[in-house]
């Protein structure tokens, strides 16, 4: 069977000149890999109030500095600490659902956590022990 079409028809082109140009910020630059960031794994639940319970992995950028109400990532000595960086009696404390922690003349900060990749591991599953 043939079609009863009249002859070539012109198509009619959708009106798609008024999108925004794309931004090169939202797409990588032709071979550059962005470097992956360290992760680290909660091993308590002192940040369980802003739903990270232990056993959550967070990403941190290491080298920016914490400001006021960052959750910050510290060393004092070999021990870590992370909690929200605060100014307690004109000190820098950490706090956490556990209390506040001083931060002595020898902490350093670390980074700051930026983003949260992985929930609470479900029972059975096992353990990322490649991460820090």
């Amino acid at each position: 069977m043939r079609s009863a079409s009249t002859g070539a028809s012109v198509q009619e082109q959708l009106p798609l000149g008024d999108l925004p140009a794309a931004d090169a910020r939202d797409r990588p630059a032709r071979g550059r890999v962005e470097p992956e960031r360290p992760r680290y794994r909660l091993s308590n639940d002192a940040l369980a109030s802003r739903g990270w319970p232990a056993g959550t992995e967070l990403v941190v950028e290491e080298g920016r500095r914490a400001v006021r109400g960052d959750v910050a990532l510290v060393r004092e000595g070999a021990r870590l600490r992370i909690g929200v960086l605060d100014v307690q009696f004109g000190r820098g404390v950490l706090r956490t659902d556990h209390g506040s922690v001083i931060l002595g003349a020898g902490a350093r900060h670390v980074g700051v956590v930026t983003q949260v990749v992985v929930g609470v591991p479900l029972d059975g599953m096992p353990d990322l022990s490649a991460t820090r």
